[in-house]
């Protein structure tokens, strides 16, 4: 009449029926309609009924209170098992191989970037405002001045008063020329400081107000020499942006040659040579780049070995024209240019 046994006895229940039992009320009898219920015989009777149900029940609700598995949506499988110290390395290293595959769509952008970047030729150098990389590292420069390299002593001397420099020196001589450098001499204010001593080239700056002096050298025109080459060649060799004025920071907006004529000049009063004196009108274009600044440059060139070396010294347009102590500054400066060729 039960459908259990007694305290010591196992339960002999059908799967069914264990159903049945969950879903009938705990105040339900189990009596037969026929036959009258006995009451139990003992107390481990009655715990036993209740706890047999309790424990249906509880067995019943298992499976959906049980922890189910979880997974953080990446594939460890790939890992390395590698060996270690587990304090040191292990962190740091599961970090590393979890980033590694990293499926998220923030990995592929920054992955695609990397593959972007290492793709790319390297850019060539860009020099800073006054300052030049190697000549060997830069391209053919055609008929742009350049800087004429120094070469061999050189130096300094207070003259009149200790109000200006004599510079003496050596520059390198042109491919094929009969010696391997050139003596020459120059004068200019001694407060005047030198620009870019790496860059191997002969520049000085008036700070005051941004006055320069430089010595270039350019090739002439094939088959010309320095009288017979057009005074347009000057200007568009001395301010060409492959050449190095332009290279070093100084940004021209326009040049052209106004005057040019051939005078004589003498080195030391020994050897003396005919010289171009050119004068240039030019524009700059201020650091914020919305201002553009009028000026003037005066250029003493000599010719060797199929090569014009220059002096070039630069002044402010309204100074100069204004023929005063700027104008005279410029004018004794290309004037006390020599060299020995």
């Amino acid at each position: 009449r039960y459908f259990f046994a007694h305290c010591s006895g196992k339960p002999k229940i059908l799967p069914m029926i264990a159903l049945i039992l969950l879903a009938l009320p705990a105040t339900l009898s189990f009596t037969s309609p026929s036959v009258p219920r006995s009451p139990p015989t003992s107390i481990c009777a009655t715990h036993e009924h209740a706890g047999r149900r309790s424990f249906l029940r509880s067995a019943a609700l298992l499976p959906f209170l049980a922890p189910r598995p979880s997974s953080a949506g990446i594939d460890v499988s790939g890992l390395r098992q590698d060996g270690g110290s587990a304090a040191s390395s292990a962190p740091s290293d599961l970090a590393n191989q979890l980033r590694s595959i990293d499926g998220s769509a923030s990995a592929r952008i920054r992955a695609a970037k990397e593959a972007e970047i290492a793709s790319k030729p390297a850019e060539p150098l860009v020099p800073l405002s006054g300052s030049l990389p190697p000549r060997s590292t830069l391209p053919d420069t055609g008929s742009a001045a350049i800087f004429a390299q120094k070469s061999g002593p050189g130096g300094l001397s207070k003259i009149g008063f200790g109000q200006n420099n004599q510079y003496d020196g050596y520059v390198e001589a042109p491919p094929g020329y009969r010696t391997k450098q050139i003596r020459l001499s120059f004068a200019f204010p001694s407060d005047w400081l030198a620009l870019d001593r790496l860059s191997g080239g002969i520049q000085y700056v008036d700070q005051r107000n941004g006055d320069k002096l430089y010595v270039l050298r350019a090739p002439l025109p094939e088959g010309k020499s320095l009288e017979e080459a057009p005074k347009s060649f000057f200007a568009e060799s001395v301010f060409d942006v492959r050449g190095d004025i332009v290279r070093s920071g100084t940004v021209v907006d326009s040049a052209r040659s106004s005057r040019s004529q051939m005078v004589a000049g003498c080195a030391g009063g020994t050897a003396c040579a005919a010289r171009r004196r050119l004068t240039f009108k030019y524009d700059t274009v201020t650091g914020n780049g919305v201002q553009t600044v009028e000026r003037r440059g005066l250029c003493d060139a000599y010719e060797v070995g199929g090569y014009a070396y220059m002096m070039l010294a630069s002044s402010n347009a309204v100074l100069f024209e204004k023929k005063g102590a700027e104008r005279e500054t410029t004018e004794s400066i290309v004037e006390s240019f020599t060299m020995d060729i």
